[in-house]
Order: C-alpha cells, then structure tokens, then sequence
C-alpha cells in the first residue's frame, strides 16, 4: 500500500469515529493485541522451554494444551455472560485476570504449576473475543472498518509476540516476557474500572425488522459457516504453533547471516532467527486485514469469505515443499489470506445472529476455533513421529479444501439473498 494512500485512510478513519467509539477502539483493539500476545509467547519459547524441562518436542508442546482447551471452553460462557452485563465489566476483568495469571507463570519451578498457570491464562484470555469483538459489531456504524482495525491490532500482537518473547529469552529468559506483558495489562484494567466505557446500539438491523425477520432462515447458514469456522480454526491455530519451530528447521538464511555477527553467539541464536521471521510474516499479515476491512463493508461477505480461502489454499500447499525464501514468501500469502479474512468472518456472524445474542454468538465462534483447534497438537503430534513436520502442511491443505466446499454450501443455502454489511 503507497504511503500517501496509508495516511488518507488514517485521516478519513479519525473522521469516521465518534469520541466514544474511539474510545472502544483502543481499549477492544489493546485487548485483541494482549490476547494474541499472550496465546503466542509458547510457541516462541518451546526450543528453551524443551532444554529447560530435557523434552522432546511433542512432550513440550502438550503442556499447552489446557491453555488451548480453556481458551476456546471458555468463551461461550464468557459471551453468555458478556450479554447479562456490561462489556465494561467483562474487559476489566479480562485485563486483570490475564496480567495476574501472567505474573504467575513468570515464577512457576515445576512441569505441573507451568500447566496449572498456562490454563488459568487461558481461562482469562477467553473474555476477551466474544466481549470485544461483540461489542464492536454492535456499536460501530461503519462495522468492517472496526473489526478491520480491530484485526489490526490482534495482528501486530501476532506479530510481535514470536520477535519479543525471542529477543527476550535470548537475552535475560523467557519468563521475563511474561513479566513484562502482565505489567500493562493491569494497568488497563485499573484504566478502564476507573473510566466510562458508553456505546450506543448501532447495528444496521432494527429490533423491528429483526422480529419480522424469520429466525429460522439465519440457523442453516450460521450452522454451516460453524463449520467453516471450526476447521479455519485448526489450521489457524496449527500453524501458530508450529511456525517458529519449522522455521527453526527450513529456514537458515538469516540464521547463516547472525552467526557472522559477533554480537549474537551462542545457545538461542537459532530460535532468535527462526522468531524473527515469524513476526515479520505476521506483521505482513496486516495488510491482510486491511484489506479484509474494506472489502467486509464493501463487497458481498459470502463470497469474499469464499476467495480468501480459496486464494490461500495454493500457498498453504507450497510451504510443504519449500524451504529458506521461498518457504518465507509462500508463507507470507498464505497468512495475509487466512487472517485477512477475519473482518469477513465476524460481518457474516453479526449477519446470521440475532442482535440480542451477539456476544453469545462470538462465544459460539471462538468456543469452535479456539476449543476444537487446541486438538491439534495431536495430528501434529502424530505427523512429527510418523512422517515430519512438513507433512502437516499437506492435513492443513486438506482441511482448507473442505473448507472451500463447505463455503459453497454457504452460499447455497442463502441462495437469492444478498449479505451484505
């Protein structure tokens, strides 16, 4: 994107917001930004945490399962919830939860308190998706422009995470990168219990137009997109975990260009390489949801929520078979697809959903894609023993293209209809 053109948007963006939904906007896309932040530290850490414990690889990467598990158990209740109270509520105690939980992890000694305290932080971060993301789809008038800077954020939290929590452990450990995420995590807790959090209904669909609505038309589409969303989220949340470490083991290049720097030596050298170049992917993956942004309020979602798919599936293919760069620039598509499409999925949930339940149905969505998901450590568990770490590309692949037909369906069952923000 120009960076005249950048700018243009900023401007027009800081016109398109009133006082009050900037104000949801920055305490809904810090917590997006924290969560991501958070879920993606272990991923980063596996190499130390491996020497740390002497485990194998698919020993270290069970213990993040209950974190996983809870992370997407958690957030049906946390949208039912969300729905009974205040989202100002809701947010609180997600902020202080996650610092709190953090805090814990920094000083765990054993196997068993890492697990205990990985799944108390996943309980916490489960707030986070159906009380802000609900609360954006409600009160913003321009919706896919909001989730689109809301996705925004949760990216450069993506992004960031593998560089920081590398960095980090390679120079003081990697519990200190706990330490230092729980820090303004509470502090924003404290900001928001002691300021006014207001939001006014803005959703397009009237409460009159939604009762004379029949309900039963929305339950067969937003069935059929659940299980889009549950196997996107499997594929999302696989390759979230395995991408430092595969990069660790395909990539050299930048591992090759550190090694003639004295400055870096050493044990670590390689997973602060490996780190690097997942938050840069990541942070690519922004434009992605830019792009997703503009084009949810744009363009007809069914069929957008189709094309991301179906443009990614094609470089989620290619990261089987290459290696160094061109593994890095398969990689960076892929991505940039598969997250851009988030802004598209979030409309089409706000369109198949009662507006009463909004929470309640973004609890349902990251309920699939973040409770089903955190099963995937197992077929990747069984791929590395069997085969190798490449051949989880080609289960993901194969998952992406149900997916696609499962889209068709989609489209389909909402046939003559136009969906539209």
């Amino acid at each position: 994107m120009p960076e005249a053109d950048f700018f243009k948007m900023e401007k027009q963006t800081v016109r398109l917001f009133t006082k009050s939904e900037k104000k949801i906007l920055f305490f809904t896309g810090a917590g997006h930004f924290l969560a991501h932040s958070f879920i993606l530290i272990f991923p980063s850490i596996i190499t130390p945490l491996a020497a740390e414990l002497n485990l194998p690889f698919e020993d270290v990467i069970k213990i993040s399962f209950l974190m996983y598990l809870f992370y997407g158990l958690g957030a049906l209740p946390s949208g039912l919830l969300t729905d009974r109270l205040q989202p100002k509520i809701s947010l609180t105690i997600y902020f202080l939860g996650i610092g709190l939980a953090g805090l814990f992890i920094a000083f765990v000694r054993t196997q068993l308190q890492l697990k205990l305290t990985l799944m108390i932080l996943g309980i916490f971060l489960s707030i986070y998706h159906p009380a802000g993301i609900g609360l954006l789809s409600k009160s913003m008038k321009n919706r896919g422009l909001a989730l689109g800077l809301n996705g925004i954020f949760g990216s450069i939290g993506i992004a960031s995470a593998p560089f920081l929590a590398g960095t980090v452990n390679y120079f003081i450990g990697w519990r200190y990168i706990y330490r230092i995420l729980s820090i303004p995590s509470i502090a924003l807790g404290i900001l928001l219990f002691s300021t006014g959090l207001y939001h006014q209904e803005s959703d397009p669909i009237s409460i009159k137009t939604e009762k004379e609505e029949s309900s039963q038309k929305k339950i067969l589409p937003f069935i059929i997109l659940c299980g889009s969303m549950s196997l996107a989220g499997l594929v999302y949340r696989g390759q979230t975990l395995l991408l430092p470490t595969y990069f660790e083991r395909k990539i050299n290049f930048l591992y090759n260009f550190v090694l003639t720097l004295d400055f870096f030596k050493g044990e670590g050298t390689k997973t602060l390489s490996a780190t690097i170049l997942t938050s840069f992917v990541y942070m690519i993956s922004i434009f992605g949801q830019i792009m997703g942004g503009k084009i949810a309020d744009k363009y007809e979602l069914r069929y957008a929520y189709l094309y991301f798919f179906l443009f990614s599936l094609p470089f989620l293919i290619m990261m089987y078979f290459l290696k160094d760069i061109p593994l890095l620039a398969a990689s960076i598509f892929f991505i940039m697809f598969s997250i851009g499409m988030q802004p598209v999925e979030n409309s089409l949930i706000a369109k198949f959903t009662p507006h009463k339940w909004r929470n309640t149905s973004y609890g349902v969505k990251f309920t699939l894609t973040f409770g089903i998901s955190s099963v995937v450590i197992y077929p990747i568990i069984f791929f590395q023993t069997r085969y190798d770490l490449s051949a989880v590309f080609l289960f993901f692949s194969l998952i992406i293209g149900i997916l696609v037909l499962n889209n068709f369906f989609l489209i389909l069952s909402t046939r003559g209809v136009s969906v539209r923000n």
